[in-house]
């Protein structure tokens, strides 16, 4: 049996030192005391927190937020010490308006790279970009779709921003949808060809989704627009099974494509989030720390073969180097040049 170590994580603001005449990245400059001695602080922080992920083994396949470039997050890589792990180049950036962006790496050893696509939601600005990678396994050749994801943040207000989040949570359920339905032209084909195995497999098509979403599980964007469940039989369960053809294309195109969210589990222990806030300009937050953070999955990776997530792997990464006593992130502060991010890393592991 084999198995792939993921991890998440939003870097918070991983910049380099250049001011970006594109980007409004002033209060990351030389100017502003964001010199290359801060950033090689928090780059050897940022890479002993990865490099302790996993029990020390780090990951394999590795998710971030808030990196400026792919050669900053590269940098931080290679002070990790695993020459293996490398980042998927995306050739489009971002269209961040602050220039921050989410990013891909793998080990080389484990998956390769076959595909990916950079998809913008256009809202009142150009949302950071929705990053989706197809790799395929080195040893066994099955297919893994990982999508990778920010979605806008709560500054303004919680409830005044979940529109935008909404809005991303609908176009990633229409990627994942894209991955494990057939168009509608393909499907009649398959149906005039009594060709329902095929239509079986697609849909056990296996996708990640992992991102800051800037919403918990129980949220609208994440329960009612995205279809991301709590329960795993509701996902893998029978009742979620194509057993027949459906009478019209449209039905079969238009039917829920539910999701499994384990990120529903950290909401019962005490002081247990990715994040922590205790206000905004406009609320006060009675419950401050939120799981922001979240791995979800389709139904493919919930089989009992194969490439699967193990649920139970699932896990905050809350050690001295990344959290306080309490549980809460230690931020980087670049005059002490300690801490490493205001978001705990998500692992877990998927098993093949």
């Amino acid at each position: 049996m084999g198995s792939i170590r993921v991890g998440w994580w939003n870097l918070q603001n991983l910049f380099d030192t250049v001011d970006d005449p594109i980007s409004a990245d002033m209060e990351f400059t030389v100017a502003e005391g964001w010199t290359p001695e801060v950033l090689a602080a928090k780059t050897a922080n940022l890479a002993a927190a990865i490099a302790e992920l996993h029990e020390g083994q780090g990951p394999e396949l590795f998710g971030v937020a808030e990196v400026e470039s792919d050669d900053v997050l590269q940098t931080v890589l290679d002070a990790v010490g695993n020459a293996d792990l490398k980042v998927v180049r995306d050739p489009s950036g971002t269209s961040d308006m602050r220039g921050i962006d989410v990013a891909l790496a793998y080990d080389e050893r484990k998956l390769r790279p076959v595909d990916l696509r950079s998809h913008v939601v256009h809202l009142r600005y150009a949302t950071r970009d929705i990053f989706e990678v197809v790799f395929e396994l080195v040893e066994t050749g099955e297919r893994l779709v990982v999508i990778a994801t920010h979605w806008p943040s709560r500054t303004r207000g919680r409830w005044r921003s979940e529109p935008l989040r909404i809005a991303l949570a609908e176009n990633v359920a229409f990627l994942v949808r894209d991955h494990v339905r057939f168009d509608a032209q393909r499907y009649l084909e398959l149906k005039a060809a009594n060709d329902l195995a095929a239509v079986q497999e697609r849909w056990e098509t296996k996708v990640l989704i992992m991102g800051d979403l800037n919403d918990e599980p129980a949220d609208r964007s994440l329960v009612e627009h995205l279809q991301a469940s709590s329960e795993r039989d509701r996902v893998a369960g029978p009742t979620n099974a194509i057993t027949a053809f459906r009478a019209e294309a449209a039905d079969y195109r238009g039917d829920d494509t539910f999701l499994y969210n384990p990120g529903w589990k950290f909401y019962a222990p005490e002081n247990t989030g990715t994040y922590f806030i205790s206000s905004t300009p406009d609320e006060q937050f009675a419950n401050r720390y939120q799981v922001l953070d979240q791995m979800i999955v389709s139904r493919g990776l919930l089989a009992t073969s194969g490439l699967r997530l193990d649920p139970d792997s699932v896990q905050i990464h809350r050690t001295p180097t990344v959290a306080t006593a309490s549980g809460r992130p230690r931020g980087f502060d670049r005059n002490t040049k300690k801490g490493t991010s205001d978001h705990l890393p998500l692992v877990a592991t998927l098993i093949y």
